[in-house]
C-alpha cells in the first residue's frame, strides 16, 4: 500500500516532514485542504526499476476521485527536509496538475526527480546533509484570495510574531517574484505600527499559537486565505538565528539639537545621555549588578548619523527593563519621545526590584520633586554669575568644568521633571481613556493646559509688556513698526522718551534673549546675538495684532475647567449606583491632573535653567577658542567646535599627546564633516549590532503619496488655512497671521511666533514637546510626528488641520 490520507497520523520517517506536519495540523483541528501522501516506498521503487509502479498507478485510479475540483497540486515531501536544523525550504518543486490520472502521474514523477536537481545538490553540499528519500503530497488546489507565511518568532524581534503575504497564490512570494506586504505583532497579538490588513490578523494568529503550542517549538507556517478561511498548506520548525537589531530615532532629541551637531557638542551628548539615564537607575535603587550589567547600553545611548544625533533605543529599552514596569516605562518614554517600535530592547532581567520598593522610591521622589528642581535652578543661577565675572583663562578653565560637572553629575536633580512628566502624563491618558474610550485624546490634552506660571510663557508676557509700554509714546507704535529693524534698535537706546521700551528690551534680551531655535546648539545665532530680529518679531505681533497673552491662556483656564466638570459628571453618570466608586474615581482624575501639570511645569523649568546654562557655556567656549587662536593651537575661534570636551581641558591643562597637530586634526575633521552633514537619514531606522548603514539611499524618507496623513493629536481644535514651512523662528517675518507653522521640531524659542499662527504642524515631537505643551496653552491646533511633512507641504499649500483627530488634509 503506497497511499494514506491527511487525515491519518503520518510518520515524518515515511512520508516526509511535509505530509507528516500536515497531518498533525489535521490532528490539531485547523483547515487542510484535502489530500493524500504517498508513501517513501514508491520512490523507492521508482528509483530501482526506472518505472512508475503500476500498484501506486492503480491506488491513484481508486483515491483520487475523493479529491474534488478541476486542479490538484503535486507537492514534494522530501524525508528530512524540514529538520530542526535544516530546512529546504523552496528547494523542492510542486506542481499544478489537472485532476487526471496522466497529469498526477507526471506530477508526482517530476517531484521525485527533483531530489537529484542540481539546486537540491548544491543545498545539499552546502549543508552537509544528504537526502536520499522522498514522499509526495497529492492536495486539492485552493484558489487563494491571499497566501503567506507567518514566522512564530520574528527574526528581527523574539518579542514579535512576522507575517509576509501576497495577494493571490504563494508561487510569487517563494519565487520572490515581488515584494510582499508584510506586517508585526507582539505579545497581545496587537498589530506594531499602522497596518491595514484585508483579513483578521488575530484568527490566523491565534492558529499560528495553537500549532507553536502544539508542535512544542518555534514554526514557519504556510497558509492562504480563500473565502473567508484560513487554510494551512504546511508547518516546518524554525531555528531562530537571532541578528540583534539596533533601533535608531532622532524623534525628540532634533527638538534639542535641530541641526548637524558639532564634534564638542557630540562629545558633551554622548556623555551627558551616559551619565543622565546611570544617574536615573542609580536613584531608583534597580539594583547593582543590573546597573553593572548595563554598562555598555549606558555608554551607548545616542549615536550619530549625517551628523544627526540619534537615541538608540535599543540600549534605553535595555536600561527601562532592568525596571519591573517595564512595559508601563517603555510606552510612557515612547509617548514621550514620539517613538512607535513598542518594544526595542534586547535584553531580559531575571533579578529585579520589586514592584514595591519601586513604587514607594517613586512616590518619595514625586514629593521631592520641587526641591530637585529648585536646586538645579540654585546651581545654573550661579554658574552664569560665574562666567559673567569670569576673566583670564584660568577662570574660564574652572567655569568650562563646572559646566561639565552640572551637565554630567548634577543634572539628575533635572531629569526627575522629566521622568514624572513621562510617567504622569501616561497614567492620565490611562484614566481618560477608561473615561471617554478611544476619543479621550482632547479630553487628555484639554486638562493639562493652561498650566499657571509656566516659564515658557513669561517671554510673551514680557513682550506684550513692551508693546503696551509703545503704545504709550505718541506715533510710538507707527514708529516701531514702519521702520527697519536696525535703525529702531538704534533710536529706542538713545531716545530719551523711549528710556523705558529700551530698559524693557534689555531686560527681555538678558533673561529670555538665549530661548531661540537651536537655544542648545553652539552654531545657532539668538536674540542676545542678533537682537534687531526680537525687533522684527514685535513688529510682527504689531501689524498682526497680539491678544494679551493672559486673556488667551485665562481662555484655555476656563475650557480646562469645564473640561474636568464634564468628566467628573461623566464619571458619576458612568458608575450610576456605584456612588463610592465615583468619588474615589473623581478624585484621581483631579489629583492625576494636579501631578500631570505639575511635573511638566517643573521640566520646563529646568528646560530654561539647561537654555540659560548652554548660553553661558557657549561664551565660556568661545572665549577659550579666542585665546587658543592666539596662541595658535587653532586657526580661528569657532575652530574649537571642533575639538571634543576632553581634547580641550587637555590643552587647556596642557597635557595633550598632539598639541602641535591639532591645526591639521581640525582641517581633516572639517572636510569630513562637511561631506558626513550632507548624508540624510531618516528620523527611525535599524541597523546590526556594530554596523553602520553602508547605503544611505536605503534609509531615504520617500515622499508620501496621497493628500491625507496622520500624527499625534497634540492640540485640540479644527482650522482651514494656508501653511508656511520655517527652518528656524529667526524666519518668523515670512508667516502671516492664522496660518499655519509647519516645521521640523519646535522648543521653548518657538513660543514666540504662537501668538501669530493659527495652527501648528510638527514633522516631529511627542505630546510633551515644547511646541505641543505651549500649543495647548493657546488652544491652537497641532498635530505632530507627520514624517517627511516639511517636504511634502509647500508654502501657500492650503490644508485642513485637526489637532482632535490628529489628522492633515491637503486641499
Amino acid at each position: 500500500m503506497f497511499l494514506f490520507p491527511l487525515t491519518d497520523l503520518l510518520i515524518e520517517k515515511d512520508f516526509g516532514g511535509k505530509a507528516s506536519g500536515l497531518s498533525k495540523i489535521n490532528s490539531f483541528g485547523l483547515k487542510v485542504p484535502r489530500g493524500i501522501a504517498i508513501h517513501k516506498k514508491g520512490y523507492e521503487n521508482y528509483a530501482a526499476r526506472k518505472l512508475f509502479p503500476p500498484e501506486l498507478m492503480n491506488e491513484l485510479e481508486e483515491k483520487l476521485p475523493i479529491l474534488k475540483g478541476r486542479r490538484l497540486i503535486v507537492r514534494s515531501s522530501a524525508i528530512g527536509e524540514d529538520s530542526d536544523d535544516f530546512s529546504f525550504a523552496g528547494q523542492f518543486d510542486s506542481f499544478v496538475v489537472e485532476n487526471n490520472i496522466n497529469s498526477v502521474i507526471e506530477g508526482i514523477i517530476k517531484c521525485w526527480d527533483s531530489i537529484n536537481s542540481s539546486r537540491a545538490a548544491a543545498y545539499q553540499r552546502i549543508s552537509g546533509n544528504k537526502l536520499q528519500e522522498m514522499g509526495v503530497v497529492i492536495q486539492q488546489f485552493v484558489e487563494a484570495d491571499y497566501s503567506g507565511v507567518l514566522f512564530t518568532q520574528s527574526p528581527q524581534n523574539k518579542n514579535y510574531t512576522y507575517t509576509e503575504y501576497v495577494k493571490g497564490g504563494a508561487e510569487p512570494l517563494v519565487s520572490g517574484k515581488v515584494t510582499p506586504l508584510s506586517f508585526s505583532t507582539n505579545g497581545d497579538l496587537e498589530l506594531i505600527g499602522e497596518v491595514s490588513l484585508p483579513f483578521n490578523h488575530k484568527a490566523l494568529l491565534n492558529a499560528a499559537i495553537h500549532l507553536k503550542k502544539n508542535f512544542k517549538k518555534h514554526l514557519d507556517i504556510e497558509w492562504m486565505f480563500s473565502q473567508n478561511e484560513f487554510h494551512f498548506v504546511q508547518a516546518r520548525p524554525i531555528k531562530i538565528v537571532e541578528k540583534e537589531r539596533i533601533h535608531w530615532t532622532n524623534t525628540n532629541l532634533n527638538e534639542n539639537y535641530p541641526t548637524p551637531i558639532s564634534p564638542l557638542l557630540y562629545s558633551i551628548a554622548r556623555d551627558s545621555y551616559y551619565h543622565y539615564f546611570k544617574n536615573l537607575s542609580v536613584i531608583l535603587k534597580l539594583g547593582k549588578e543590573s546597573i553593572r550589567n548595563l554598562e555598555y547600553d549606558f555608554s551607548n545611548t545616542v549615536g550619530v548619523f549625517g551628523n544627526m544625533i540619534y537615541y538608540n533605543m535599543t540600549s534605553i529599552h535595555n536600561i527601562i527593563a532592568a525596571s519591573p514596569y517595564k512595559s508601563y516605562f517603555q510606552d510612557a518614554f515612547n509617548k514621550f519621545v514620539g517613538y512607535k517600535i513598542e518594544d526595542a530592547s534586547s535584553k531580559d532581567f531575571s533579578k529585579k526590584q520589586s514592584i514595591l520598593q519601586l513604587g514607594i522610591r517613586l512616590i518619595l521622589l514625586n514629593f521631592s520633586l520641587a526641591s530637585h528642581v529648585k536646586e538645579i535652578e540654585t546651581k545654573v543661577t550661579g554658574y552664569a554669575k560665574k562666567v559673567d565675572d569670569a576673566k583670564g583663562l584660568k577662570e574660564l578653565s574652572l567655569c568650562f568644568y563646572e559646566f561639565l560637572d552640572l551637565r554630567f553629575y548634577q543634572w539628575y536633580h533635572a531629569s526627575l521633571a522629566d521622568m514624572f512628566s513621562m510617567i504622569h502624563y501616561k497614567l492620565l491618558g490611562s484614566f481618560t481613556k477608561r473615561i471617554y474610550g478611544a476619543d479621550h485624546v482632547g479630553v487628555h490634552n484639554g486638562l493639562i493646559q493652561a498650566i499657571p506660571g509656566l516659564i515658557s510663557n513669561q517671554p510673551l508676557f514680557s513682550s506684550w509688556e513692551i508693546l503696551k509700554e509703545i503704545e504709550k509714546i505718541r506715533d510710538g507704535k507707527e514708529f516701531f513698526v514702519n521702520n527697519n529693524s536696525e535703525l529702531v534698535l538704534a533710536y529706542i537706546s538713545n531716545a530719551p522718551d523711549w528710556k523705558e521700551v529700551n530698559k524693557l528690551v534689555e531686560n527681555y534680551l538678558k533673561n529670555w534673549g538665549f530661548r531661540c531655535s537651536g537655544e542648545l546648539m553652539f552654531t545657532t545665532e539668538n536674540y542676545i546675538e542678533s537682537p534687531r530680529k526680537f525687533i522684527e518679531l514685535l513688529q510682527l505681533y504689531f501689524k498682526y495684532g497680539q491678544e494679551d497673552p493672559e486673556v488667551s491662556i485665562s481662555k484655555m483656564n476656563d475650557e480646562r475647567h469645564m473640561l474636568m466638570k464634564a468628566s467628573i459628571k461623566k464619571i458619576f453618570l458612568k458608575r450610576h449606583i456605584l456612588f463610592p466608586l465615583s468619588i474615589v474615581e473623581t478624585a484621581a482624575l483631579i489629583l492625576l491632573s494636579h501631578l500631570c501639570r505639575n511635573a511638566i511645569l517643573s521640566r520646563e523649568r529646568v528646560r530654561y535653567k539647561q537654555a540659560q546654562m548652554y548660553y553661558n557655556f557657549k561664551k565660556v567656549v568661545f572665549q577659550i577658542g579666542t585665546a587658543f587662536e592666539n596662541k595658535g593651537l587653532i586657526e580661528n575661534q569657532k575652530d574649537i567646535l571642533f575639538l571634543e570636551y576632553k581634547e580641550i581641558g587637555s590643552l587647556l591643562a596642557s597635557s595633550s599627546m598632539f598639541t602641535d597637530n591639532f591645526r591639521e586634526i581640525i582641517a581633516i575633521r572639517k572636510e569630513n564633516y562637511k561631506a558626513e552633514s550632507a548624508r540624510t537619514y531618516p528620523e527611525s531606522f535599524e541597523t546590526g549590532f556594530g554596523e553602520r548603514p553602508k547605503k544611505v539611499d536605503d534609509y531615504l524618507v520617500k515622499e508620501i503619496a496621497g493628500k491625507a496623513f496622520t500624527g499625534l493629536a497634540a492640540s485640540g481644535g479644527k482650522i482651514r488655512a494656508r501653511v508656511k514651512v520655517l527652518g528656524s523662528v529667526l524666519e518668523a517675518e515670512k508667516i502671516k497671521a492664522g496660518e499655519i507653522l509647519v516645521t521640523k521640531q519646535t522648543d521653548p524659542g518657538w513660543a514666540m511666533v504662537f501668538p501669530i499662527i493659527g495652527g501648528l504642524i510638527v514633522e516631529r515631537g511627542g505630546a510633551l514637546s515644547h511646541g505641543a505643551i505651549v500649543a495647548r496653552e493657546f488652544g491652537i491646533p497641532a498635530v505632530l510626528g507627520i514624517e517627511n511633512i516639511t517636504e511634502i507641504l509647500k508654502d501657500n499649500d492650503e490644508v485642513i488641520l485637526d489637532g482632535d483627530l490628529g489628522k492633515v488634509q491637503i486641499i
